[in-house]
């Protein structure tokens, strides 16, 4: 059976990022391993910089090999007042590595990650939607999606910085090739076992502004993606991948029976 490492809680402003171990294991043949996030904060404080960021990457490896996982997402955000770097450059060398690695202690945006690696074979951008724009007369939106780490291998151009949100540590500023993507989401629904958006997308442009999680791209979508952001979405992260593959997504194995499909 496969597993995955879920080091601390999921951060406590998260959407919708709970899940029953139970039906993971029962549905998805997927154990879920609660790890101490003292495994990782029993570092101390580190160096701010990159040496700092790899001994976290170093002790997340070390976790992986010593309980034989197969992903894992990291409760982050306490490693700022702990160990005083970030997670975002282990995260996003563990998922280079082929190890899905999520951010925030968010368990649905790691099986997201797990099984977008397995339909594409390429790893994910987690990310969070930071604005939305919609144009009435195409039926067309342009949405900004941001986050602080993302896999060096889907950059075509990359600098590392500091935190958004603490202004410490390492974080990646990224830049994508622009083209065909997938935005995805796998997560809990209260009327099925689970619940899927999938569409295919473009990314438009690349950005940077120092207000925002430090890779920040633009996606053009149908006006429907908006709609479903503003009133219904499954979580505030989702998950973009290369290539449209929404198709594949919707009728992926493990999600045809007792899902939800936008």
């Amino acid at each position: 059976m496969e597993k995955l490492g879920v080091i601390g809680l999921p951060s406590d402003w998260l959407i919708s990022s709970g899940v029953d171990y139970e039906m993971v294991r029962r549905q998805l043949d997927i154990e879920l391993v609660d790890i101490p996030i003292e495994e990782v904060t029993s570092l101390g404080q580190v160096d701010p910089g990159e040496a700092g960021a790899m001994q976290i990457y170093t002790r997340l490896k070390q976790l992986v090999n010593r309980y034989e996982l197969s992903g894992l997402t990291l409760r982050c955000f306490d490693l700022l007042t702990t160990v005083c770097n970030t997670g975002c450059l282990a995260l996003s060398r563990l998922n280079d590595e082929g190890v899905p690695a999520a951010c925030e202690g968010d368990i649905p945006t790691l099986l997201t990650m797990l099984f977008a690696k397995r339909l594409t074979g390429c790893p994910g951008f987690q990310c969070n939607p930071a604005r939305i724009q919609v144009d009435e007369a195409s039926q067309r939106c342009r949405l900004l999606w941001a986050h602080c780490t993302i896999p060096l291998t889907m950059t075509t151009a990359h600098s590392l910085t500091t935190h958004f949100e603490s202004g410490i540590g390492v974080a990646i500023h990224g830049e994508l090739p622009l083209g065909d993507y997938t935005l995805v989401k796998f997560g809990f629904a209260p009327r099925a076992p689970w619940r899927i958006f999938a569409e295919d997308v473009q990314l438009v442009a690349n950005q940077y502004e120092p207000n925002l999680c430090r890779t920040q791209v633009w996606l053009d979508a149908p006006a429907s993606v908006a709609d479903y952001l503003l009133h219904e979405p499954i979580a505030n992260h989702h998950v973009l991948v290369p290539g449209h593959h929404a198709k594949q997504f919707l009728s992926f194995p493990e999600f045809v029976t007792g899902v939800e499909r936008e």
